[in-house]
């Protein structure tokens, strides 16, 4: 019996040396983030591409470092839970994104500092 064992055993090593390692998976969304600062104040665009299957609405969130107050928007809905955190969504026309295609909204806002928020996620998903 003792035998049998070990051989189960060396076995399964065999076996779980020979299974591949998953491939690495592209990300559903991936986004571009840009802006332009000036004193007190930014604007930025987002660009949000659908590496997936087609979405018929979207969702963008993020959270910045610095309290920030938003001024005008283009392309999307936006609301700001905090002084730090934004949510953008889709408008009735631009919320479908079929598989490579690219959805870019931007916005104004006031901010004696900004940067690129690290936390960016799109439907919930990291970008």
């Amino acid at each position: 019996m003792k035998s049998i064992s070990q051989a189960a055993v060396v076995l399964a090593v065999l076996v779980g040396a020979v299974v591949p390692a998953p491939a690495s998976a592209v990300p559903v969304f991936s986004c571009e983030y840009e802006f332009v600062a000036w004193s007190g104040a930014f604007s930025a665009e987002l660009s949000i591409t659908n590496n997936g299957p087609a979405i018929d609405s979207w969702q963008a969130s993020w959270t910045f470092p610095t309290a920030t107050a938003k001024s005008a928007v283009w392309r999307a809905n936006l609301s700001q839970r905090t002084p730090y955190d934004m949510t953008a969504s889709n408008l009735a026309w631009n919320g479908r994104i079929a598989t490579g295609q690219v959805r870019t909204f931007g916005w104004t806002a006031f901010a004696v500092a900004t940067e690129t928020p690290g936390d960016i996620t799109v439907n919930g998903v990291p970008c």
